[in-house]
């Protein structure tokens, strides 16, 4: 072979290789991206994630204070238990107790002698709180057929309660409607915990039929509620992912102080129209899911799920200075329109604004530093696609992170519609519809 072939045969095959090579490297930024996704996902508990601390391993409650939940750095700091200067709360006396046993000395214990007819001197008294055993009643109700003198029978009408020859009172289906409702117990378990408590026997069957009642009889209020929702000026959005059977299902929450409405249905554009946000005209507070910013006048952005994320990132070298920096400012900011707020005012200052949003933007300006785009044709994961995501939304949305600022009487946080849907993440929840939860 000559000098020529051999040049042309090594150049094939350096171009064979080369193409080898970039095909490598393209597969092991493939599987990097994977494992810096996993690695991500195990580092996640509910101190920079919105996962519930139910959900926390034991790794997870470190003395790290950058890793550590909130009662965990509590307890770095101080004992656990009531601390020195704050109120008490302690089960306390009353005036009317419903029963008073009198306990009485038989025999002097010095003498021995019987005490029947002594003096007495002095009573001390101890008052038990207890609940009497359930016990379930029977009511029969007769209903009787007279004879008017003209010939005619009337006969009286059954209470609404009493449906069929024998049948389960109000009282039995409103503690099965707020087992399953409030404290998301299945059927199962609500039909033991019902022969446990009253020592009824009740199907599974009956328990849905007995939802349903509830569900119907609820219509009119859920409207009464929706309205409420609608005109608030202040309403917070969230949602969560459940599952039904095999059918995977969000629970949609919309909610003020007071009124509480939670939807079952689809993660999208319907469910949340089919709610009172599909014509809402006032203010949300949201997450930032996309979603959301196509309803309502304006938005407010939750500043609790936007320290979790940052949270996350102090175990980074490459973002800890920044996530730290806005976690700082972040918080000192809260402090200073708690303060403000129980002073009185209704926004702060501009002087004040005007040094927190230059704050705001030096600190966006290292994270667009630290967490730059990807260059053309590559990709990003794991935590410097976090960073990435956050520094954007950060800068993008400034003003809607620190829209409390300028009026003191819209929230810091989601925390309200994130309480609201905790007992969905918490229980075994098996949705059936629509339900609501009003608290006073």
């Amino acid at each position: 072979m000559d000098a020529d072939s051999r040049t042309a045969e090594l150049e094939a095959e350096n171009l064979a290789l080369r193409a080898r090579v970039a095909e490598l490297n393209e597969q092991v930024a493939a599987l990097a991206g994977k494992v810096a996704e996993l690695e991500k996902l195990l580092r996640r508990d509910s101190s920079n994630s919105s996962k519930p601390p139910s959900s926390d391993p034991g790794s997870a409650k470190s003395a790290r204070p950058e890793n550590a939940n909130r009662a965990a750095r509590r307890a770095m700091g101080r004992k656990q238990g009531k601390q020195p200067g704050t109120p008490g709360h302690t089960l306390a006396q009353v005036a009317d107790p419903d029963v008073v046993v009198v306990h009485r000395p038989d025999r002097c214990a010095g003498c021995e002698r019987p005490l029947d007819d002594a003096e007495v001197v002095a009573t001390s008294s101890r008052q038990v709180f207890d609940v009497p055993d359930p016990t379930v009643v029977v009511t029969e109700h007769r209903v009787e057929r007279r004879r008017c003198t003209c010939g005619c029978e009337t006969a009286a009408a059954f209470p609404p309660e009493a449906t069929a020859p024998a049948c389960y009172g109000p009282s039995i289906k409103a503690h099965a409607i707020y087992l399953m409702c409030s404290q998301h117990l299945p059927r199962e378990r609500c039909a033991q915990a019902l022969a446990d408590l009253f020592g009824v026997s009740v199907s599974t069957g009956t328990l849905d039929n007995w939802m349903r009642e509830a569900a119907d009889a609820l219509v009119g209020f859920l409207a009464v509620v929706a309205a409420q929702l609608a005109a608030a000026p202040v309403v917070h959005a969230d949602e969560t992912s459940v599952r039904s059977g095999k059918a995977a299902l969000c629970v949609h929450v919309w909610c003020t102080a007071l009124v509480t409405m939670l939807h079952v249905g689809r993660r999208n554009k319907a469910t949340v129209e089919a709610g009172p946000l599909g014509d809402y005209a006032g203010t949300i507070v949201h997450d930032r899911l996309a979603m959301y910013f196509g309803y309502g006048r304006s938005h407010v952005l939750c500043n609790a799920h936007i320290l979790r994320s940052l949270n996350e990132l102090l175990g980074n070298d490459r973002h800890r200075q920044w996530a730290r920096g806005f976690i700082e400012l972040i918080t000192e900011t809260k402090k200073i329109a708690d303060a403000a707020r129980v002073g009185g005012q209704h926004q702060l200052s501009q002087y004040q604004r005007r040094k927190i949003r230059r704050r705001w933007n030096d600190l966006c300006d290292q994270a667009a530093g630290a967490a730059p785009p990807p260059t053309p044709g590559t990709k990003l994961y794991g935590t410097n696609k976090d960073a990435r995501n956050l520094a954007v939304a950060l800068a993008e949305h400034r003003d809607l992170f620190l829209a409390y600022t300028r009026d003191l009487t819209l929230p810091f946080d989601n925390n309200a519609a994130e309480r609201d849907l905790r007992m969905v993440k918490i229980s075994v929840y098996r949705p059936s519809g629509l339900g609501l939860r009003v608290a006073a």
